[in-house]
């Protein structure tokens, strides 16, 4: 763990990450039920999808309208359907969601550190080390978990063993996320143990940072 310039009385900021299926998401719903402020990027990127026109017109000028309901909505599937099998298209769509998405999720962050309410404050986001914002936390904090049980999570979702390899080739190495990491949480195992783990991860940041 690092603690070089961080301000005394400032919340603790912690980026969250870790390659597709390692279960990022799971372990940010334990965060937060333990009290920890947690930011979802999926989340807000999803907010983008659904209400930024600009980003709107750019999406199905790429993509075509067929990524849109019946209702005008983006059909989160198809995009994915669509960008994970072409890697024109992808750094495409990246290049128009990922500049809004990374201006907002700072908006975010800024906001809840000000308000000094939160001792610390997790941003769940699956490419920190991608988008080189590493040092906009005091610590990062990876996910990992064997590659079969990353591509078992994935095909739970409805997609085919190599289109989750294709999800998993899309970010940068797993091996890399974790040399590049503050600290590394197991989640291989059972639900009771990843909980363990996380619990142990609370309590050695909140007498780090003490």
């Amino acid at each position: 763990m690092k603690n070089i310039g961080r301000k005394s009385g400032m919340p603790v900021k912690i980026g969250l990450t870790g390659g597709p299926g390692v279960g990022k998401t799971e372990v940010a719903n334990i965060l937060a039920k333990r009290g920890l402020k947690v930011i979802s990027a999926d989340a807000l990127g999803h907010g983008l999808l659904m209400n930024d026109r600009k980003i709107k017109r750019k999406l199905v000028t790429l993509l075509g309208r067929d990524v849109l309901t019946e209702n005008g909505v983006f059909d989160r599937q198809k995009i994915g359907m669509i960008v994970f099998n072409n890697y024109e298209k992808l750094i495409k769509f990246n290049g128009i969601i990922h500049p809004q998405l990374l201006k907002q999720l700072k908006r975010e962050l800024i906001s809840f550190e000000r308000e000094r309410s939160n001792r610390i404050i997790v941003v769940e986001a699956a490419l920190i080390f991608e988008w080189f914002i590493a040092h906009w936390f005091d610590l990062v904090l990876v996910i990992d978990a064997s590659r079969e049980k990353r591509i078992e999570r994935i095909c739970r979702g409805g997609l085919s063993r190599r289109q989750a390899q294709r999800r998993i080739a899309s970010q940068i190495p797993q091996k890399d996320k974790i040399a590049l990491a503050d600290y590394v949480i197991d989640n291989s195992k059972s639900r009771r143990s990843l909980e363990k783990s996380v619990d142990k991860f609370i309590f050695e940041v909140k007498n780090f940072f003490a």
